[in-house]
């Protein structure tokens, strides 16, 4: 029988991953501590993202917008706004913190920064006057 390569990386990744060290209760107790602790802070920053794009989208449509080119300058602020999302999510994916238990919460928190972001360039393309 050959010696495949694959098999002597998987034995080193199981042996990398074994704990032998006796806080490793302690350590599973402060994760749960911090588990819980992150569990209402999510929802906190979805809703603090949700309230602040509300508030941005009042402001742009409360009074009504040029009529020049209206559908074509709303799709370009949102794939502009869709652009820069996906380049946060990339970032924080390279950096380890976006990662999420449950598919909800990633959802919620997706969605929420998605509409924020748009808002935001929604926003600066109509009230700035820059583009005017």
């Amino acid at each position: 029988m050959s010696f495949n390569i694959f098999d002597g990386l998987d034995f080193l990744a199981d042996l990398l991953s074994l704990d032998f060290s006796s806080k490793s209760e302690s350590v599973n107790s402060k994760k749960n501590k911090n588990s819980k602790k992150s569990k209402y802070t999510t929802a906190l920053w979805n809703g603090s993202f949700l309230w602040i794009a509300s508030i941005l989208y009042f402001i742009v449509f409360k009074d009504p917008l040029p009529e020049e080119n209206y559908v074509q300058t709303l799709l370009i602020c949102i794939l502009i706004g869709f652009l820069i999302s996906f380049v946060l999510f990339f970032s924080l994916y390279q950096l380890g913190i976006f990662y999420f238990k449950s598919l909800l919460k990633f959802i919620f928190f997706s969605g929420s920064v998605i509409l924020l972001l748009i808002s935001f360039v929604l926003f600066m393309y109509y009230k700035s006057g820059i583009f005017f």
